[in-house]
């Protein structure tokens, strides 16, 4: 399942790419045949897009050591104008 949650729009490709493949091997297959295929296929590259999109979202809220450096950095520049203050 871990592979699948991985790889799924790689895997969602190279099923999308094998459909006129195999259609144009076999071009006596009627096109209600294929119909079904196609909803499917529709239906696979809707849920992997909602996927990347639900690790997109998640990598994006993730915060980044360059956060706290720059936390870091405004308390030393608040602690830095006080002493000053307190000199003059």
């Amino acid at each position: 399942m871990t592979f699948v949650s991985k790889h799924g729009v790689r895997i969602y490709s190279i099923l999308a790419a094998l459909v006129p493949l195999l259609l144009g091997l076999w071009p006596q297959v009627d096109w209600e045949a294929v119909l079904p295929v196609a909803a499917v296929l529709l239906g696979a590259g809707e849920v992997a897009q909602r996927h990347e999109d639900r690790k997109t979202l998640a990598a994006l809220h993730e915060s980044s050591p360059w956060d706290v450096a720059e936390a870091r950095q405004a308390e030393l520049s608040a602690e830095e104008d006080a002493r000053f203050r307190k000199a003059f």
